[in-house]
């Protein structure tokens, strides 16, 4: 059982049998940090549905539970003064917003929040994400510059925490960046991105990389 459950079976044990009332609140906060957790949790399973449905050509859906369980972590996380949750839960609803609903603007603020939490947190691999995304976002608004150097950075946050499969995901976008005229060469990208993808068994990239090299084959 996780510890902050035990710890609130405590607490109402200390007060139904001890009077000791002081620790309710106590007991509040730790339901309060599962729940979040849980929220999250259980917002990425409904996200990575989502992500499966797309691939494989299925009609993927908008899931309004899937939203509002991030909205509910982040509000928790918040409440807690939890800047590493607030830092995650904030990350994946601008995540919905701009993958899900395609909102590539106002999403903007949202990653830069997510951002400047995880690294007031010192959570890399949030930040990673979050500078991923933003690179997306001024990819999409024009700021070439700027879009490489967020998913750069990103890219090297993954590089020093061993997140393999992330840095093969950064690399396949930064050949998508490349072909759009970005500095680089996209093979050679696309070829580094096959072979990390294969070391940490990354089928999904994989798939992207081909997808990638087929989209390049085109543009020639």
């Amino acid at each position: 059982m996780d510890d902050r459950l035990i710890e609130a079976r405590e607490r109402y044990e200390a007060a139904l049998f001890a009077g000791a009332e002081d620790g309710l609140d106590a007991a509040d906060r730790a339901l309060d940090a599962v729940e979040a957790d849980t929220a999250v949790a259980r917002g990425r399973i409904r996200h990575a549905r989502y992500l499966s449905a797309r691939a494989a050509g299925e009609q993927a859906a908008e899931d309004p539970a899937e939203i509002a369980l991030f909205e509910r972590a982040l509000a928790l996380y918040e409440a807690l003064d939890d800047t590493r949750g607030a830092a995650e839960a904030q990350f994946w609803v601008g995540c919905y917003h701009q993958v899900v609903r395609g909102d590539m603007d106002t999403t903007e603020a949202m990653f830069a929040r997510a951002r400047d939490l995880a690294e007031a947190a010192g959570d890399d691999l949030i930040r990673s994400y979050a500078l991923r995304h933003l690179a997306f976002a001024a990819q999409h608004a024009g700021r070439t510059d700027e879009a490489h150097a967020a998913l750069a950075e990103s890219t090297r946050l993954r590089r020093d925490l061993g997140f393999t499969a992330g840095v093969a995901a950064n690399l396949v976008a930064q050949a998508h960046f490349t072909a759009e005229g970005g500095p680089g060469d996209a093979s050679a990208l696309l070829d580094e991105a096959a072979t990390l993808a294969s070391d940490s068994g990354a089928h999904a990239v994989a798939g992207w990389v081909l997808e990638a090299r087929t989209e390049l084959t085109r543009r020639r």
